[in-house]
Protein backbone atom coordinates (compact mmCIF):
# COMPACT_ATOMS: atom_id res chain seq x y z
CA UNK A 1 0.00 0.00 0.00
CA UNK A 2 1.28 3.46 -0.78
CA UNK A 3 2.15 5.61 2.23
CA UNK A 4 1.82 9.28 3.09
CA UNK A 5 4.80 11.43 4.02
CA UNK A 6 4.08 10.51 7.66
CA UNK A 7 4.33 6.80 6.86
CA UNK A 8 0.60 6.14 7.31
CA UNK A 9 -0.89 3.82 4.65
CA UNK A 10 -3.00 5.80 2.21
CA UNK A 11 -6.50 4.67 1.43
CA UNK A 12 -7.61 3.68 -2.03
CA UNK A 13 -9.78 6.41 -3.54
CA UNK A 14 -13.25 5.39 -4.71
CA UNK A 15 -15.96 7.00 -6.80
CA UNK A 16 -19.59 5.87 -6.64
CA UNK A 17 -21.84 5.84 -9.69
CA UNK A 18 -25.31 5.48 -8.21
CA UNK A 19 -25.72 4.35 -4.63
CA UNK A 20 -27.68 7.35 -3.36
CA UNK A 21 -29.05 7.42 0.17
CA UNK A 22 -32.50 6.37 -1.14
CA UNK A 23 -31.13 3.39 -3.14
CA UNK A 24 -31.33 -0.26 -2.17
CA UNK A 25 -27.57 -0.79 -1.92
CA UNK A 26 -25.83 2.56 -1.48
CA UNK A 27 -25.59 2.63 2.29
CA UNK A 28 -24.54 -1.03 2.47
CA UNK A 29 -21.56 -0.33 0.19
CA UNK A 30 -20.76 2.90 2.04
CA UNK A 31 -20.82 1.16 5.42
CA UNK A 32 -18.81 -1.82 4.17
CA UNK A 33 -15.90 0.26 2.88
CA UNK A 34 -15.65 2.01 6.25
CA UNK A 35 -15.07 -1.04 8.45
CA UNK A 36 -11.48 -1.85 7.46
CA UNK A 37 -10.43 1.67 6.49
CA UNK A 38 -8.81 0.60 3.22
CA UNK A 39 -10.96 2.87 1.03
CA UNK A 40 -11.97 6.51 0.99
CA UNK A 41 -15.07 7.56 -0.95
CA UNK A 42 -13.97 10.87 -2.49
CA UNK A 43 -16.32 11.59 -5.38
CA UNK A 44 -19.38 10.39 -7.22
CA UNK A 45 -22.53 10.86 -9.22
CA UNK A 46 -25.09 9.29 -6.90
CA UNK A 47 -28.42 10.08 -8.56
CA UNK A 48 -29.92 11.63 -11.70
CA UNK A 49 -32.00 13.83 -9.40
CA UNK A 50 -29.99 16.85 -8.35
CA UNK A 51 -31.51 17.19 -4.89
CA UNK A 52 -30.91 13.53 -4.03
CA UNK A 53 -27.43 13.68 -5.57
CA UNK A 54 -26.46 16.68 -3.43
CA UNK A 55 -28.06 15.30 -0.26
CA UNK A 56 -26.18 12.03 -0.72
CA UNK A 57 -22.90 13.90 -1.11
CA UNK A 58 -23.66 15.77 2.09
CA UNK A 59 -24.46 12.62 4.06
CA UNK A 60 -21.46 10.77 2.61
CA UNK A 61 -19.28 13.82 3.38
CA UNK A 62 -18.20 14.42 -0.21
CA UNK A 63 -16.93 17.88 -1.17
CA UNK A 64 -19.62 19.68 -3.17
CA UNK A 65 -17.25 20.29 -6.10
CA UNK A 66 -16.65 16.54 -6.35
CA UNK A 67 -20.35 15.68 -6.55
CA UNK A 68 -21.02 15.46 -10.29
CA UNK A 69 -24.29 15.82 -12.14
CA UNK A 70 -23.76 12.97 -14.61
CA UNK A 71 -21.50 10.05 -15.43
CA UNK A 72 -19.72 11.75 -18.34
CA UNK A 73 -18.67 14.64 -16.11
CA UNK A 74 -17.54 12.26 -13.38
CA UNK A 75 -15.45 10.32 -15.88
CA UNK A 76 -13.92 13.41 -17.46
CA UNK A 77 -12.98 15.14 -14.22
CA UNK A 78 -12.03 12.26 -11.97
CA UNK A 79 -10.38 9.60 -14.15
CA UNK A 80 -6.91 10.47 -12.87
CA UNK A 81 -7.98 11.05 -9.28
CA UNK A 82 -9.48 7.71 -8.29
CA UNK A 83 -8.29 4.15 -7.87
CA UNK A 84 -11.62 2.53 -8.76
CA UNK A 85 -15.19 3.28 -9.80
CA UNK A 86 -17.98 1.44 -7.98
CA UNK A 87 -20.96 0.96 -10.32
CA UNK A 88 -24.20 0.86 -8.32
CA UNK A 89 -26.75 1.70 -11.00
CA UNK A 90 -29.54 -0.66 -12.17
CA UNK A 91 -28.23 -3.69 -14.06
CA UNK A 92 -29.64 -2.50 -17.39
CA UNK A 93 -27.22 0.44 -17.33
CA UNK A 94 -24.07 -1.46 -16.39
CA UNK A 95 -22.63 -2.50 -19.74
CA UNK A 96 -22.35 0.98 -21.24
CA UNK A 97 -20.99 2.45 -18.01
CA UNK A 98 -18.52 -0.35 -17.27
CA UNK A 99 -17.23 -0.34 -20.86
CA UNK A 100 -16.70 3.44 -20.77
CA UNK A 101 -14.78 3.25 -17.48
CA UNK A 102 -12.61 0.32 -18.58
CA UNK A 103 -11.78 2.01 -21.90
CA UNK A 104 -10.67 5.04 -19.87
CA UNK A 105 -8.32 2.76 -17.93
CA UNK A 106 -10.30 2.99 -14.68
CA UNK A 107 -10.59 -0.03 -12.39
CA UNK A 108 -14.22 -1.06 -11.92
CA UNK A 109 -16.04 -2.68 -9.02
CA UNK A 110 -19.54 -3.52 -10.25
CA UNK A 111 -22.60 -4.39 -8.23
CA UNK A 112 -24.13 -7.66 -9.42
CA UNK A 113 -25.34 -8.54 -11.98
CA UNK A 114 -22.44 -7.33 -14.08
CA UNK A 115 -24.63 -7.33 -17.21
CA UNK A 116 -27.97 -8.45 -18.57
CA UNK A 117 -26.65 -11.26 -20.79
CA UNK A 118 -23.52 -13.27 -21.54
CA UNK A 119 -23.19 -11.38 -24.85
CA UNK A 120 -22.88 -8.16 -22.85
CA UNK A 121 -20.14 -9.67 -20.70
CA UNK A 122 -18.21 -10.42 -23.88
CA UNK A 123 -18.55 -6.76 -24.88
CA UNK A 124 -17.15 -5.85 -21.47
CA UNK A 125 -14.33 -8.34 -21.99
CA UNK A 126 -13.39 -6.67 -25.25
CA UNK A 127 -13.21 -3.29 -23.49
CA UNK A 128 -10.95 -4.84 -20.86
CA UNK A 129 -8.19 -5.83 -23.25
CA UNK A 130 -6.10 -3.00 -21.80
CA UNK A 131 -5.88 -5.07 -18.61
CA UNK A 132 -8.01 -2.79 -16.44
CA UNK A 133 -9.15 -4.26 -13.12
CA UNK A 134 -12.74 -5.54 -12.96
CA UNK A 135 -14.55 -7.24 -10.09
CA UNK A 136 -18.17 -7.94 -9.18
CA UNK A 137 -19.58 -7.70 -5.65
CA UNK A 138 -20.96 -11.10 -4.72
CA UNK A 139 -21.01 -10.08 -1.08
CA UNK A 140 -22.43 -13.28 0.43
CA UNK A 141 -19.12 -15.01 -0.29
CA UNK A 142 -17.66 -12.76 2.41
CA UNK A 143 -19.26 -14.72 5.24
CA UNK A 144 -16.48 -16.43 7.22
CA UNK A 145 -18.39 -19.70 7.60
CA UNK A 146 -18.91 -19.95 3.84
CA UNK A 147 -15.17 -19.44 3.40
CA UNK A 148 -14.65 -22.19 5.96
CA UNK A 149 -16.90 -24.51 3.95
CA UNK A 150 -14.95 -23.71 0.79
CA UNK A 151 -11.68 -24.69 2.47
CA UNK A 152 -13.28 -27.91 3.73
CA UNK A 153 -14.30 -28.73 0.16
CA UNK A 154 -10.76 -28.02 -1.08
CA UNK A 155 -9.30 -30.36 1.52
CA UNK A 156 -11.68 -33.24 0.85
CA UNK A 157 -13.49 -33.15 4.20
CA UNK A 158 -16.77 -34.09 2.53
CA UNK A 159 -15.28 -36.83 0.37
CA UNK A 160 -16.72 -36.99 -3.14
CA UNK A 161 -19.11 -34.09 -3.65
CA UNK A 162 -22.52 -35.42 -4.61
CA UNK A 163 -25.19 -32.76 -4.03
CA UNK A 164 -25.45 -29.07 -3.27
CA UNK A 165 -28.76 -27.32 -2.62
CA UNK A 166 -28.80 -23.51 -2.71
CA UNK A 167 -31.93 -21.48 -2.15
CA UNK A 168 -32.66 -17.77 -1.82
CA UNK A 169 -36.39 -17.23 -1.23
CA UNK A 170 -37.77 -13.78 -0.39
CA UNK A 171 -41.29 -12.39 0.03
CA UNK A 172 -41.36 -8.84 -1.29
CA UNK A 173 -43.39 -9.43 -4.49
CA UNK A 174 -46.27 -11.01 -2.56
CA UNK A 175 -46.20 -9.13 0.74
CA UNK A 176 -48.51 -6.22 1.57
CA UNK A 177 -47.85 -3.09 3.60
CA UNK A 178 -49.74 -2.41 6.83
CA UNK A 179 -52.24 -0.29 4.87
CA UNK A 180 -53.20 -3.26 2.69
CA UNK A 181 -51.38 -2.16 -0.48
CA UNK A 182 -48.67 -4.22 -2.22
CA UNK A 183 -45.06 -3.42 -1.48
CA UNK A 184 -43.74 -1.70 -4.61
CA UNK A 185 -40.23 -2.48 -5.86
CA UNK A 186 -38.11 -0.15 -7.96
CA UNK A 187 -39.53 0.22 -11.49
CA UNK A 188 -36.52 -1.36 -13.19
CA UNK A 189 -37.21 -4.59 -11.28
CA UNK A 190 -40.64 -4.85 -12.93
CA UNK A 191 -39.35 -5.48 -16.46
CA UNK A 192 -37.81 -8.72 -17.74
CA UNK A 193 -35.22 -8.95 -20.50
CA UNK A 194 -33.34 -11.86 -22.06
CA UNK A 195 -32.76 -13.06 -18.52
CA UNK A 196 -35.62 -12.38 -16.05
CA UNK A 197 -34.76 -9.66 -13.56
CA UNK A 198 -35.30 -12.01 -10.60
CA UNK A 199 -32.45 -14.12 -12.00
CA UNK A 200 -30.22 -11.08 -12.40
CA UNK A 201 -31.11 -10.04 -8.87
CA UNK A 202 -31.04 -13.35 -6.97
CA UNK A 203 -29.96 -16.06 -9.40
CA UNK A 204 -26.50 -14.53 -9.83
CA UNK A 205 -25.96 -14.87 -6.07
CA UNK A 206 -27.03 -18.51 -6.14
CA UNK A 207 -24.64 -19.24 -9.00
CA UNK A 208 -21.81 -17.34 -7.31
CA UNK A 209 -22.12 -19.58 -4.25
CA UNK A 210 -22.12 -22.71 -6.41
CA UNK A 211 -18.94 -21.50 -8.11
CA UNK A 212 -17.30 -20.15 -4.95
CA UNK A 213 -17.88 -23.22 -2.80
CA UNK A 214 -17.35 -26.02 -5.31
CA UNK A 215 -15.55 -24.44 -8.29
CA UNK A 216 -17.58 -26.82 -10.49
CA UNK A 217 -18.86 -25.51 -13.81
CA UNK A 218 -22.58 -26.00 -14.60
CA UNK A 219 -23.08 -28.19 -17.68
CA UNK A 220 -26.80 -28.93 -18.08
CA UNK A 221 -30.00 -27.58 -16.55
CA UNK A 222 -33.70 -28.32 -16.30
CA UNK A 223 -35.79 -25.47 -14.92
CA UNK A 224 -39.25 -24.14 -14.28
CA UNK A 225 -40.44 -20.68 -13.29
CA UNK A 226 -43.64 -18.90 -12.36
CA UNK A 227 -45.21 -15.54 -11.62
CA UNK A 228 -46.97 -15.92 -8.28
CA UNK A 229 -46.85 -12.35 -7.01
CA UNK A 230 -48.47 -8.96 -7.37
CA UNK A 231 -46.68 -8.14 -10.63
CA UNK A 232 -47.70 -10.69 -13.29
CA UNK A 233 -45.57 -9.08 -16.00
CA UNK A 234 -42.38 -10.55 -14.47
CA UNK A 235 -41.12 -13.95 -13.40
CA UNK A 236 -40.78 -14.09 -9.62
CA UNK A 237 -40.05 -17.75 -8.75
CA UNK A 238 -37.42 -20.05 -10.29
CA UNK A 239 -36.48 -23.67 -9.58
CA UNK A 240 -33.68 -25.48 -11.39
CA UNK A 241 -31.82 -28.77 -11.38
CA UNK A 242 -28.23 -28.39 -12.52
CA UNK A 243 -25.74 -31.08 -13.51
CA UNK A 244 -22.22 -29.84 -12.89
CA UNK A 245 -18.74 -30.98 -13.83
CA UNK A 246 -17.40 -33.92 -11.88
CA UNK A 247 -20.81 -35.50 -11.26
CA UNK A 248 -22.03 -32.87 -8.78
CA UNK A 249 -25.80 -32.37 -8.75
CA UNK A 250 -27.19 -28.99 -7.75
CA UNK A 251 -30.69 -27.77 -7.01
CA UNK A 252 -31.48 -24.06 -7.02
CA UNK A 253 -34.52 -22.17 -5.81
CA UNK A 254 -34.83 -18.42 -5.73
CA UNK A 255 -37.70 -15.99 -5.90
CA UNK A 256 -39.65 -13.19 -4.24
CA UNK A 257 -42.99 -14.81 -3.38
CA UNK A 258 -42.16 -17.02 -0.37
CA UNK A 259 -44.13 -15.40 2.44
CA UNK A 260 -42.26 -15.36 5.72
CA UNK A 261 -38.84 -15.40 4.07
CA UNK A 262 -37.09 -12.06 4.56
CA UNK A 263 -33.92 -13.37 2.91
CA UNK A 264 -33.88 -17.13 3.29
CA UNK A 265 -30.49 -17.83 1.74
CA UNK A 266 -29.46 -21.38 2.66
CA UNK A 267 -26.75 -23.77 1.50
CA UNK A 268 -26.70 -27.53 2.03
CA UNK A 269 -23.77 -29.55 0.71
CA UNK A 270 -23.63 -33.36 0.74
CA UNK A 271 -20.64 -35.60 0.09
CA UNK A 272 -19.74 -39.27 0.46
CA UNK A 273 -18.13 -38.70 3.89
CA UNK A 274 -19.91 -35.71 5.40
CA UNK A 275 -22.36 -32.89 4.85
CA UNK A 276 -22.90 -29.33 6.06
CA UNK A 277 -25.73 -26.81 6.28
CA UNK A 278 -25.56 -23.01 6.57
CA UNK A 279 -28.33 -20.40 6.81
CA UNK A 280 -27.73 -16.70 6.15
CA UNK A 281 -30.04 -15.57 8.95
CA UNK A 282 -27.80 -17.45 11.45
CA UNK A 283 -24.48 -16.82 9.68
CA UNK A 284 -22.15 -17.57 12.58
CA UNK A 285 -23.08 -21.27 12.62
CA UNK A 286 -22.84 -24.28 10.32
CA UNK A 287 -24.24 -27.72 11.08
CA UNK A 288 -21.76 -30.50 10.21
CA UNK A 289 -22.69 -34.18 9.93
CA UNK A 290 -20.44 -37.16 9.15
CA UNK A 291 -20.96 -40.75 8.00
CA UNK A 292 -20.47 -42.07 11.56
CA UNK A 293 -23.60 -40.28 12.70
CA UNK A 294 -21.87 -37.43 14.49
CA UNK A 295 -23.40 -33.96 14.52
CA UNK A 296 -21.43 -30.79 15.24
CA UNK A 297 -22.38 -27.14 15.38
CA UNK A 298 -19.44 -25.14 14.06
CA UNK A 299 -18.79 -21.48 14.79
CA UNK A 300 -15.80 -19.14 14.84
CA UNK A 301 -14.69 -20.53 18.22
CA UNK A 302 -14.84 -24.22 17.27
CA UNK A 303 -11.43 -25.88 17.85
CA UNK A 304 -11.14 -27.30 14.34
CA UNK A 305 -12.01 -24.08 12.49
CA UNK A 306 -9.15 -22.86 10.29
CA UNK A 307 -10.55 -19.99 8.16
CA UNK A 308 -13.49 -18.39 9.96
CA UNK A 309 -11.38 -17.66 13.06
CA UNK A 310 -8.72 -15.74 11.14
CA UNK A 311 -7.81 -12.43 12.78
CA UNK A 312 -9.28 -10.45 9.88
CA UNK A 313 -12.74 -11.82 10.71
CA UNK A 314 -12.44 -11.33 14.46
CA UNK A 315 -13.75 -7.78 14.64
CA UNK A 316 -15.12 -9.01 17.93
CA UNK A 317 -14.90 -12.39 19.56
CA UNK A 318 -17.21 -15.32 18.80
CA UNK A 319 -20.60 -15.07 20.45
CA UNK A 320 -20.97 -11.46 19.28
CA UNK A 321 -22.47 -12.06 15.84
CA UNK A 322 -21.04 -10.69 12.64
CA UNK A 323 -23.52 -10.16 9.84
CA UNK A 324 -24.32 -8.86 6.38
CA UNK A 325 -22.30 -5.61 6.49
CA UNK A 326 -19.30 -7.41 7.95
CA UNK A 327 -19.46 -10.00 5.14
CA UNK A 328 -19.64 -7.15 2.63
CA UNK A 329 -16.62 -5.54 4.32
CA UNK A 330 -14.67 -8.79 4.09
CA UNK A 331 -15.23 -8.81 0.34
CA UNK A 332 -14.19 -5.16 0.07
CA UNK A 333 -11.00 -5.96 1.99
CA UNK A 334 -10.25 -8.61 -0.63
CA UNK A 335 -10.92 -6.06 -3.37
CA UNK A 336 -8.45 -3.66 -1.74
CA UNK A 337 -5.79 -6.37 -1.64
CA UNK A 338 -6.39 -7.23 -5.30
CA UNK A 339 -6.28 -3.57 -6.36
CA UNK A 340 -3.07 -2.96 -4.43
CA UNK A 341 -1.50 -6.03 -6.03
CA UNK A 342 -2.44 -4.62 -9.44
CA UNK A 343 -1.09 -1.15 -8.57
CA UNK A 344 2.19 -2.72 -7.46
CA UNK A 345 2.47 -4.47 -10.86
CA UNK A 346 2.66 -7.79 -9.07
CA UNK A 347 2.06 -11.05 -10.89
CA UNK A 348 -1.57 -10.99 -12.00
CA UNK A 349 -2.73 -14.17 -10.35
CA UNK A 350 -6.45 -14.04 -9.57
CA UNK A 351 -7.30 -13.34 -5.94
CA UNK A 352 -8.89 -16.51 -4.52
CA UNK A 353 -11.88 -14.63 -3.10
CA UNK A 354 -12.48 -11.93 -5.74
CA UNK A 355 -14.92 -12.87 -8.50
CA UNK A 356 -14.98 -11.06 -11.80
CA UNK A 357 -15.70 -11.28 -15.51
CA UNK A 358 -15.25 -15.03 -15.95
CA UNK A 359 -17.58 -15.91 -13.08
CA UNK A 360 -20.12 -13.32 -14.22
CA UNK A 361 -20.19 -14.72 -17.74
CA UNK A 362 -20.50 -18.30 -16.49
CA UNK A 363 -23.42 -17.27 -14.26
CA UNK A 364 -25.22 -15.51 -17.09
CA UNK A 365 -24.76 -18.48 -19.41
CA UNK A 366 -26.35 -20.63 -16.71
CA UNK A 367 -29.24 -18.18 -16.25
CA UNK A 368 -29.80 -18.05 -20.01
CA UNK A 369 -29.95 -21.85 -20.08
CA UNK A 370 -32.46 -21.78 -17.19
CA UNK A 371 -34.67 -19.40 -19.18
CA UNK A 372 -34.38 -21.56 -22.30
CA UNK A 373 -35.20 -24.70 -20.31
CA UNK A 374 -38.32 -23.26 -18.73
CA UNK A 375 -39.56 -21.94 -22.11
CA UNK A 376 -38.90 -25.21 -23.97
CA UNK A 377 -39.68 -27.57 -21.08
CA UNK A 378 -36.55 -29.69 -21.49
CA UNK A 379 -32.99 -30.21 -20.29
CA UNK A 380 -30.68 -27.61 -21.84
CA UNK A 381 -26.91 -27.68 -22.15
CA UNK A 382 -25.14 -24.67 -20.66
CA UNK A 383 -23.15 -22.99 -23.41
CA UNK A 384 -19.43 -23.77 -22.91
CA UNK A 385 -17.15 -21.01 -21.76
CA UNK A 386 -15.64 -19.30 -24.81
CA UNK A 387 -12.90 -17.30 -23.19
CA UNK A 388 -9.93 -18.91 -21.49
CA UNK A 389 -10.42 -19.08 -17.78
CA UNK A 390 -7.17 -19.01 -15.77
CA UNK A 391 -6.68 -21.47 -12.97
CA UNK A 392 -7.57 -19.71 -9.75
CA UNK A 393 -4.96 -19.37 -7.06
CA UNK A 394 -5.41 -21.85 -4.22
CA UNK A 395 -5.45 -20.70 -0.61
CA UNK A 396 -2.56 -22.10 1.39
CA UNK A 397 -4.23 -23.33 4.58
CA UNK A 398 -3.95 -26.27 6.92
CA UNK A 399 -6.76 -28.78 6.63
CA UNK A 400 -9.16 -28.83 9.61
CA UNK A 401 -9.17 -32.07 11.58
CA UNK A 402 -12.88 -32.68 11.96
CA UNK A 403 -13.84 -36.13 13.18
CA UNK A 404 -15.08 -38.23 10.27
Amino acid sequence: MTRSSQGVPEKLRLAFLGGAVNSAVGRAHRDAIELDQKFDLVTGCFSRHDDINRETARQYRILSERCHADFDTLLAREAGNIDALVVLTPTQQHTKQVVAALEAGIAVISEKALAGSSAETRMIGSARRNGAFLAVTYNYTGYPMLREIRSMVEHGIFGELQQIHIEMPQETFLRFRSDGTPMTPQQWRLHDGIVPTVSLDLGVHVHSLLQFLTQREPEEVCATSQSFGNFPQVIDNVQALVRCAGGLHCSMWYGKTALGQRNGLRVRLYGSKASIEWHQEAPEFANFYDHNGRKQILDRASPDIMIANDARYERFKAGHPSGFIEAFANYYADLADALLQRKANAARLPHPYVLGLEEAEEGLRLLEAIECSRLENRWVEVEPQNMHRPARERIEIRAPQLAL
